[in-house]
């Protein structure tokens, strides 16, 4: 079950998906002192080490990261379903790119709104783009595993 490749690649993918819903993805500095943080259950409006509040909420983002956590986590233990597997791959890829878009929808929404003086982008905003090479990987070695299967039912 761990010893193969793609299951160490789904693992890795479950690790980051679990990783992004602590660590805050984007950070936009206000002109007027405050700072917006995004995460992915909230955005919060920092105005200092003690005061802040809920700018707005993005569960919709918080649910399809964790679905993609457990998806990936629950396709690890499909191991004898090599076909359920790659379908399961095929559909966590689509859900990531839906968190990748919207997470840069979130911030380029608010980016605009407001004026702001300075903004970047976190460590957390790449582990969708990980994810997905992770991913994509995984299906990869899932497939290699049927061909080489099906090669063998063949010398049968």
């Amino acid at each position: 079950m761990i010893q193969r490749v793609q299951s160490v690649y789904l693992l890795l993918v479950t690790v980051l998906m679990s990783l992004l819903l602590i660590r805050p993805y984007a950070e936009v500095n206000l002109a007027d002192g405050h700072a917006l943080i995004f995460r992915v259950l909230k955005i919060t409006n920092f105005a200092n080490a003690e005061s802040w509040e809920t700018y707005r909420t993005s569960f919709a983002l918080f649910l399809l990261v964790v679905i993609s956590g457990l998806l990936s986590f629950v396709n690890i233990f499909l191991f004898s379903k090599r076909v359920i597997q790659m379908r399961i791959c095929f559909i966590n890829t689509f859900l990531l790119f839906i968190v990748a878009g919207m997470m840069f929808v979130y911030y380029i929404s608010i980016q605009n709104a407001l004026p702001h003086v300075h903004n970047a982008f976190r460590l957390g905003s790449i582990f969708p783009v990980m994810s997905i090479i992770l991913n994509f990987m995984a299906y990869r070695a899932i497939h290699q595993d049927e061909l080489l299967v099906d090669s063998y039912n063949r010398i049968r």
